[in-house]
């Protein structure tokens, strides 16, 4: 099972608009410059994480992007899920069924067998990340402070011209 590196570079994002200061969006020059990744890939999941409710996009000259929900309601699960979209980890191409059709039964049983073991895996999987939400995270991660700290990260754009949601 290998998520694709979006995912990574989407919980970057929700990293920046946890911390970002309140009432300020981020525009998207500033997270695709934070990144180090093409403005327009940074569009793409963008509008993945908006598509799917998780955050929410200004448009003008002071736009950007803030998260829609409150941090405890936004867990990796829903990351994971408007990157990636539900995951399956067994293909179930019909292989096992195939190899063996001259035991059609057996194979049968053995394919839905496999298939029965990985999807127990997955819901596991969906269990665990579904568990664990951005403020559980932010909280390990910054337990030493008293709180979240907070940053406006439109302050770090490289002079690249006029500023765009």
């Amino acid at each position: 099972m290998k998520l694709t590196n979006a995912t990574e570079q989407a919980l970057a994002i929700m990293a920046l608009l946890s911390t970002q200061e309140k009432d300020v969006p981020v525009s998207s020059i500033a997270i695709y410059q934070k990144l180090s990744v093409s403005s327009s890939y940074i569009r793409k999941l963008l509008r993945k994480l908006v598509v799917s409710n998780i955050i929410e996009g200004v448009s003008g000259n002071n736009g950007g992007f803030y998260i829609k929900k409150d941090l405890s309601e936004i867990t990796l699960l829903n990351i994971v899920e408007a990157i990636e979209e539900p995951f399956h980890s067994f293909p179930k191409i019909g292989v096992l069924e195939r190899a063996f059709s001259d035991f059609t039964e057996i194979a049968q049983t053995g394919d839905k067998q496999i298939a029965d073991c990985f999807a127990k895996a997955d819901r596991k999987w969906n269990e665990e990340l579904g568990r664990i939400t951005v403020k559980d995270i932010l909280s390990d991660v910054f337990r030493e402070y008293c709180e979240i700290p907070h940053r406006n990260w439109n302050d770090f754009i490289e002079d690249e011209g006029s500023v765009q949601c």
